[in-house]
Parts: structure tokens; sequence; C-alpha cells
């Protein structure tokens, strides 16, 4: 702000100044008012070069006005010296637009190079991230091959102490202390047997056997395979098909494994005697399928979190389900998303891509198997 005053003041002042000498010094004093005259050229100069061909040409306005009086008024009687003087003023005018275009030249060099600068910059940044990111995920694939194989070797001596703890359990009294650590050690063991299976999928998915396939199907299996749970927890499941087949290209077991983990989810999720209710629509040439429950829904601070490996809010979770799913979904062309509310609880909505989009009907029921 203060250089916005500043210089247009110190060019009037400059010009005044000049202005003033001129009119202060006597005529006889010829080579001063040559020195004067000349002196002019450098708010010209500087007008310009701050402010462009504008500014060039405002102080030579400025100059202009201020020396014609004094060529009339001193120099009116010789013709050819007040002509030269005239002439003098002309080039005011031709130097404020030169070194005014100049100027702005300059400045529009200054800038690209500048921009381009930050770009270099950046993209620098940008290569940096990029080759570090490169290098932890060497390190994560490295690490991940070494503890995918030490999960496997670690399911060997798991599944002989499972065989162990079943032997034991058979020769002790049933209600014996031995029998109940027996029965601990091998809730423990098969818990331990769930997470390396787990992380064994996710390390190593296999490739997907493509089938066409009904989607309402492989939701019905998966509500069949989950009643006793929501039966335990009295959660209602509500499957609302929609009123067309819909087609898609899916392994039937992975896709299976992807919905039963996010309907138990939701199951678990739910508040007593609450509902999970699964609906089912083609739009777009895309099958979609949304699983919504009425719980307390997901913390913001979790959402982006919740498709992380080994995330979970579950005391004996092992944060692998919902990782898993992603993956199975992402492998076959779709998408998993989820949105919550404290008020609404949460939706996780899987999007496939379809076979054949779906006719549509005039009638669509809404009847579903609820269990």
């Amino acid at each position: 702000m203060q250089a916005r005053v500043v210089k247009p003041l110190a060019l009037a002042v400059s010009i005044v100044a000049i202005s003033v000498l001129h009119y202060a010094t006597s005529p006889s004093q010829l080579v001063w008012h040559e020195i004067y005259q000349h002196l002019y050229y450098v708010p010209v100069i500087v007008g310009a070069y701050w402010y462009g061909v504008a500014g060039g040409l405002a102080c030579a306005i400025a100059t202009s006005l201020a020396y014609l009086p004094h060529i009339q008024w001193t120099w009116g009687h010789d013709l050819a010296y007040a002509a030269d003087q005239y002439a003098e003023i002309g080039i005011f005018y031709v130097i404020g637009v030169t070194v005014g275009l100049l100027s702005s030249a300059q400045r529009r060099i200054t800038a690209k190079y500048r921009e381009t600068a930050v770009s270099l910059e950046r993209s620098h940044k940008d290569l940096l991230a990029s080759q570090e990111h490169l290098r932890r995920a060497e390190r994560l694939s490295v690490l991940g091959q070494v503890a995918a194989g030490l999960a496997h070797e670690i399911r060997n001596p798991l599944a002989g102490l499972k065989g162990a703890l079943e032997i034991i359990a058979s020769r002790v009294p049933p209600n014996s202390p031995e029998a109940e650590f027996a029965g601990i050690a091998a809730r423990d063991a098969a818990r331990l047997d769930g997470l390396v299976t787990d992380f064994l999928t996710y390390a190593r998915p296999r490739d997907p056997e493509l089938q066409d396939v009904d989607l309402h199907t492989v939701i019905e299996h998966v509500v069949t395979v989950i009643r006793p749970e929501a039966e335990r927890a009295s959660v209602r499941v509500a499957v609302e098909p929609s009123g067309s087949p819909i087609s898609v290209r899916v392994d039937r077991e992975q896709m299976a494994q992807v919905f039963l983990n996010v309907v138990l989810n939701a199951v678990q999720a739910s508040r007593f005697g609450g509902t999970v209710r699964i609906q089912e629509r083609a739009d777009s040439g895309w099958a979609i399928a949304e699983v919504s429950d009425e719980g307390p829904g997901i913390p913001p601070e979790y959402l982006a979190r919740i498709f992380d490996p080994f995330f979970t809010t579950r005391q004996r979770g092992t944060g692998l389900g919902l990782a898993i799913s992603q993956r199975i979904v992402q492998a076959h062309g779709g998408t998993i998303e989820v949105r919550s509310s404290s008020t609404a609880g949460s939706t996780f909505r899987v999007q496939l891509p379809l076979v054949n989009r779906p006719v549509a009907s005039t009638s669509h029921s809404l009847a579903g198997g609820v269990v």
C-alpha cells in the first residue's frame, strides 16, 4: 500500500522540482537549462519502467505540461531554439512508450520464468514424493511377501495345536479346569487361524473365476447364512430386490464373501431390535446394492480409514474384512463406498458392472426376504 503512494509521489515531486529549477534559473544560464531539460528523462524512464506504457505516457504528459509554458515565455522570441525544445518534448513521448513496452515485455518474461520455476519446483517435489512412495511400496511389498510366507508357515503348527487341544478336551472331565482352559485355548487358536486366513486372503488374493450370476441370488444366500447371527442379535434383515433380474459377471464365492462381511458388520452395528435393509437396483449400466443399518454410525474421523487393513473398532475384530471386500470389488471393476451419520446409521454401497442392462418393468416389487 505504501509503494502505491510513494512511487507516484516521487515521480510528481521530481517533475515539479525540475520544473522549478527551470523557472528559477535565468535564461542566460543556457547550460543549466540544457541539464534540466535532460533531467526530465529520469521521471519519464522511471515511470515507464514502473508502470509500463501508461506510466511512461503519464510522465511524458506531465513533463510536457510543466515545460511548455517555460518554452513559450522564455524562448518564444527564438523560434529555432523553441522548435528544438518542442522536438525534445516529442522525444519524451517516444522514450516513455519505448521503455514502457520494454518494461512490459520484461515483466511478462519474468512472470513466465517465475511460473516455470514454480512449476518445476512443484514437479520436483511430486517426483521426490513419487520416488519415496515407490521405495515405500517396494519395502512394503517385500515385507508383505515375508509376512505372507510367515503366516502360511504358521498354519501348519497351528493345525497341530488345534488337534492337540481337541484330544486334550476329549480326555478330561467336561467340567474340569483343564477342559475350561483347553476350550479357551481352542477358541484363541481358532481366532488366530481366522486371522491368518484373512491375512493370506488379503496378501495373496486369487484371481476371480467369473460367471454370469443374478445378484439377488448371491445376496439371498448371504442372508440365509447370516440368519442365526441376526436372530441372536434380534436384528431384522430386509431384502428389497429389483423389479427385474440383475445379472453381473462375478466370482460367486468372492462376491458372497463381500456381502457377508458388509451385512455381518451391519448386523453387529445395529441396535437390539433394529433393521438392516438391503436394497438392490440397476442404474446406468451398474448393479447397485446398498446395505443400511440403524446403528450409531461411524465417527467422521474413522470414515477415511474404514477400508484400511487392520483398522477396526471392535475389540476382537481383525480389521481385514472390509479391506478384503474392497479389493475383491475393485478386482471386479466395481466400487464400494460408505456414508454414515449419527442419526441415520451407516450405508455401504456396492456397485458392479452389469452384464446386460435390465429391462425396465412397469411394476417393481419391493417384497423381499426377511429374517
